[in-house]
């Protein structure tokens, strides 16, 4: 828990100092500057990466994993924000309890192991890939120091989410764990799914230094998908609630025309 404390106190810090552009006079920054900033109307396309915490049943499940996120949307002049998003997921050996959800693949003894078809250790690792689209809305509410396409934004979003389990084996082939057979122990889970931004944006025309950061919050109610697992013998009709807290950075690049309300004096 404390280095989870650790990572939103340090990401909290970077992003107030990205921030801090805003606070910089115009004139301090070069130029002389006629006119002044309005709210605009723009599509825009995104990329963001960060790290996600799982909780709930995913957090019984997973360590915590990287996220990838590719958003396409429309910022409006009154600085509603339309979105459609796109997030991977997938961490390093996070799988927490794969070795007993493989165990009757496993030697019996105090260091249990899958044998390889060389007969050796077949070195398995297991990660979590998650999967998610979602469709949402948001507002930009520019604070003191920004301009007016820029300050503090808050987003909701709606989609499903996907997540499961894939092994690798890195030492030797496991023939139980390819092809048809890896989806007997892989736990697919899905279901319907919302999340919570809350973040800073910062949107200019004048620079390509247009970015957002903050923590998004989600949550999903999934079921499993496979009819059959080896380990239980059986499928599992329970829903679950799965949480995740992602502490993003992403870059934006607005399509903004050759139109402009500043004109700027060198």
């Amino acid at each position: 828990m404390s280095k989870r404390i650790l990572s939103v106190c340090i990401f909290l810090v970077l992003t107030l100092t990205l921030a801090a552009q805003d606070v910089i006079p115009e004139r301090n920054r070069g130029g002389k500057i006629v006119g002044k900033d309005e709210c605009i109307s723009t599509p825009f396309f995104a990329g963001a990466a960060g790290w996600a915490f799982p909780y709930g049943e995913m957090g019984d499940r997973y360590k915590s994993f990287f996220n990838i996120d590719a958003t396409l949307g429309w910022k409006t002049k009154s600085n509603w924000l339309y979105m459609f998003d796109f997030c991977f997921q997938f961490g390093n050996n996070n799988v927490k309890n794969y070795k007993s959800i493989l165990s009757g693949l496993m030697t019996n003894d105090s260091s249990p192991f899958i044998i390889s078809n060389e007969g050796t250790d077949a070195g398995v690792v297991a990660y979590n890939r998650n999967l998610s689209f979602s469709f949402g809305i948001g507002k930009v509410f520019p604070l003191w120091f920004s301009n007016p396409n820029s300050g503090l934004a808050v987003t909701l979003n709606a989609g499903i989410l996907q997540h499961q389990i894939i092994y690798q084996s890195t030492l030797g082939r496991v023939p139980q764990l390819e092809d048809d057979y890896a989806y007997g122990y892989d736990r697919q889970m899905r279901g319907p799914m919302a999340s919570l931004f809350l973040g800073y944006m910062h949107l200019s025309k004048r620079t390509y230094a247009n970015w957002y950061a903050g923590l998004q919050l989600y949550m999903a109610k999934t079921k499993m998908t496979r009819k059959y697992q080896f380990d239980i013998m059986g499928g599992d009709d329970k829903r679950y609630t799965d949480y995740m807290l992602s502490l993003k950075i992403g870059w934006m690049f607005p399509f903004f025309g050759r139109s402009a309300d500043k004109i700027y004096f060198y």
